[in-house]
C-alpha cells in the first residue's frame, strides 16, 4: 500500500508539469485586397494579455488598429509595414484586430499573436503550476503520515 502511494505521488509529480501551457498562439497570413479590410476576432477575458506583430510581406502598408468589444479603439489606427502590439483587456468580450488596405494593390499580411490568460492577476500557467506543487506537497505529507502507521 505504501509503495503504491509513493509511486502514485512520483508519477503525479513527474507528469503534472505537462498539464501546464495554456497560452494561445496563432500565426496566420491574410491577403488584404485594395480598399478592403480584414478583421480578426479574439475572445479575451478581463485581465488577459495579448501581444504580437503584424507584418506586410513585400511592398505596401496597411492601416492597423485593435478595437474592444464596445467598438472603441484600443490602439491608434496607423499606416504601417510592420506593427508590434500588446494590450491588457480591461473588459471581457471579443476584440477585433483590423487590417485595412487603402492602397491600389493587394498585400499579404502575416499576423502573429499570443494570448496569456490571467487568474488572480498572474499568468494561468504560473497559477496552475502553484496548484500542482501544492497538491504534490499535500500528497507527500499524506504519504509521510501513512508511512508512520
Amino acid at each position: 500500500m505504501k509503495t503504491a502511494i509513493f509511486f502514485f505521488v512520483l508519477f503525479f509529480a513527474l507528469t503534472s508539469p505537462f498539464a501546464v501551457g495554456f497560452v494561445f498562439a496563432e500565426t496566420v497570413t491574410y491577403d488584404v485586397f485594395p480598399q478592403q479590410q480584414q478583421i480578426v476576432t479574439v475572445s479575451l477575458n478581463a485581465g488577459d494579455k495579448m501581444a504580437g506583430t503584424a507584418l506586410v510581406n513585400g511592398e505596401g502598408t496597411i492601416v492597423f488598429w485593435i478595437s474592444d468589444p464596445h467598438n472603441h479603439n484600443v490602439t491608434v489606427p496607423s499606416s504601417v509595414g510592420q506593427k508590434t502590439f500588446s494590450l491588457t483587456a480591461e473588459t471581457s468580450g471579443v476584440f477585433s484586430v483590423h487590417l485595412y488596405n487603402g492602397g491600389a494593390s493587394a498585400v499579404s499580411v502575416t499576423l502573429n499573436f499570443n494570448v496569456s490568460h490571467q487568474i488572480f492577476g498572474m499568468p494561468q500557467e504560473i497559477f496552475l503550476l502553484m496548484v500542482i506543487v501544492g497538491v504534490i506537497l499535500l500528497l507527500i505529507v499524506f504519504w509521510a503520515i501513512l508511512s508512520k502507521t
